[in-house]
């Protein structure tokens, strides 16, 4: 007499054979199924067009440290404490990427694209309405409330942001919240940096390849240039007055020194005491000017070497090239999907079936 557990084992092969036996006898099910599935997979996803994301990384130089901070302690002796103090952080800039000014400069500035030179904000609305991404009535969901703005066939014809009108200023906002995103819902464009390293990296994803690289490095000069304009902002008005303050002391002198040089010169003959009291006084605010004219080189000095060393260095490290490889799955992924689903509802629909007929058999 055999073992329990060997009978249990013969009877599972047995069972398995049956139910591959009943797959096979039904092939015909199982490639109808998944050709079926894979065919409407395929239909479905017929006109979708691959995705090109252009990733561009950089590095913040900002070291305010050490030598600045003995420069910022000097000038405080002469009252311009504030100077060099400016700090950034990488949550700044990332944040600052997202604003709609430096969307606004992007989507406003003239470059050449398919051979043609136009705002970038055309080029991104043709690119859309190829996809289908652009209408007058979809996009028109990004924005808080209902609208009766027309925007089929809309382009942008100036860059003067302040006399925009209505039109204008919708287009303008839905591509911002086009490249940028809501709140639970991201955009084209994405910003992020890595904690330890601190490198940070853009990307940008659109159906054109050189369209993505084209944005994305648009708006990493213009973070580039908006940002570092703004950190050195209070270091150059500083030096302004510093520089107003040194010519007015240099152009007072020289005035002085002239007077000097004339009474030498009418006064040649003259030996009364009281006569040489003029000059006498001339030599006194000569002496006086210069003491302040050399206090104020230095202060000028220092705000220069303080102005160039506290200017962020913005340093690109990799930049976006062609060709980009398609972020998206392609059709041929969708009708093997469909067909591998197709094939297994069908098995499994077998299965079920002979199972069923197994229970009611005995």
């Amino acid at each position: 007499m055999q073992p329990t557990s060997d009978i249990s084992l013969k009877e599972l092969i047995i069972r398995i054979k049956s139910y591959i036996n009943a797959i096979l006898k039904r092939w015909l099910l199982v490639v109808v199924m998944g050709f079926g599935l894979a065919f409407l997979f395929f239909i479905a996803k017929f006109n979708i067009k691959p995705l090109y994301t252009a990733e561009l990384s950089y590095m913040l130089n900002e070291d305010e440290s050490g030598g600045i901070a003995g420069i910022t302690a000097v000038l405080g002796q002469f009252g311009f404490g504030g100077l060099g103090g400016s700090e950034s952080n990488l949550d700044k800039i990332i944040e600052l990427s997202k604003t709609r000014r430096i969307a606004q400069r992007t989507l406003l500035e003239k470059q050449v694209y398919n051979d043609k030179e136009d705002y970038i904000a055309n080029h991104l609305i043709e690119a859309m309405e190829a996809s289908e991404e652009w209408n007058s009535k979809g996009l028109l969901s990004f924005l808080s409330g209902p609208s009766d703005v027309e925007l089929e066939n809309f382009r942008f014809t100036r860059d003067s942001f302040g006399l925009f009108s209505i039109t204008e200023n919708t287009a303008l906002k839905i591509l911002h919240k086009t490249l940028m995103g809501e709140e639970l819902k991201g955009g084209k464009f994405q910003s992020s940096y890595s904690e330890i390293t601190g490198i940070m990296k853009f990307s940008m994803t659109s159906s054109d390849a050189e369209l993505s690289i084209l944005i994305v490095k648009s708006i990493y000069e213009n973070l580039k240039d908006y940002y570092t304009e703004k950190s050195t902002e209070k270091q150059k008005a500083d030096y302004h007055i510093i520089k107003t303050k040194y010519d007015s002391i240099s152009t007072e002198l020289n005035g002085v020194q002239y007077r000097i040089a004339k009474n030498k010169d009418t006064g040649l003959g003259l030996t009364r005491s009281r006569d040489l009291l003029p000059n006498k006084k001339l030599l006194e605010d000569e002496r006086r000017l210069q003491l302040m004219l050399g206090e104020a080189e230095k202060q000028k000095q220092l705000a220069e070497l303080t102005l160039g060393t506290s200017t962020p260095y913005i340093q690109i490290i990799d930049s976006p090239i062609l060709p980009l490889k398609p972020v998206n799955k392609s059709r041929i992924f969708y009708f093997l999907l469909g067909g591998l689903l197709g094939g297994i509802i069908a098995i499994s629909y077998i299965i079920i079936q002979k199972v069923y007929n197994d229970i009611m058999s005995t």
